[in-house]
């Protein structure tokens, strides 16, 4: 990760050398991570759930519907 936020810091580096104007580093920088991110999480995948926590049955986390006629209206 600090390789991509240095190539792409660097290449934002030059570019505001040559241009005179400081706002391709700092976007250059953040933009490298983000890709070296990208990068890891599309290699290795995403973390595992964690064992013995339940995940809802419902989408969205959402309530089931009541069963009774009470909760209806």
């Amino acid at each position: 990760m600090i390789s991509g936020m240095a190539v792409w810091g660097g290449a934002g580096w030059l570019l505001d050398h040559w241009l005179d104007i400081v706002v391709f580093f700092p976007v250059g920088v953040i933009f490298g991570m983000a890709v070296a991110i990208y990068l890891v999480v599309k290699r290795y995948g995403a973390a595992d759930p964690v064992p013995g926590r339940q995940t809802g049955d419902t989408p969205g986390g959402r309530r089931s519907q009541p069963r009774t006629q009470k909760g209806r209206r």
